[in-house]
């Protein structure tokens, strides 16, 4: 069973040209965040994985609490990336149909609210993820 967003289907109302570009304005916008934010998320990865190596090599445990803040930021920031990324599909949308701006709107808005309630949840666990991160750095420079 499977459970899809309500549908938001109306006819009542079609957005005018210059409502229209500046939906398109905020979707190039969108677009961009979206793609710099992933980058700077895959670029996270490339560190965490540095620094998993470094620890596997070196035997040191202060590199997983590095690792552990990576890890954080690269799942925030690639999450915020690709739920902007779709949200920017939804709001192109709106610009490209014809009678169905309302629906494509309320898509968008749905898209977007989940976005921030998965954010909201991903913020809480990279803060635990942080505190673990301190906690084993923390461990490590007591040890020596």
């Amino acid at each position: 069973m499977s459970t899809s967003p309500p549908e938001f289907k109306s006819n009542q109302y079609e957005f005018t040209d210059e409502q229209n570009r500046t939906i398109s304005g905020l979707v190039d916008g969108m677009r961009t965040v979206a793609t710099l934010i992933q980058l700077l998320g895959l670029a996270f990865v490339v560190f965490l994985g540095l620094a998993v190596y470094q620890g596997m090599q070196q035997g040191g445990s202060h590199y997983y609490g590095t690792a552990a803040g990576l890890g954080a930021g690269a799942l925030l920031c690639l999450s915020i990336g690709f739920w902007t990324g779709g949200s920017a599909h939804s709001f192109r949308r709106i610009v490209e149909t014809k009678n169905e701006d309302i629906w494509h709107l309320m898509n968008a808005l749905e898209s977007l609210r989940n976005m921030y309630g998965l954010l909201r949840a991903i913020i809480l666990v990279s803060l635990v993820l942080i505190v673990v991160g301190l906690a084993l750095a923390g461990y490590a420079a007591t040890r020596g």
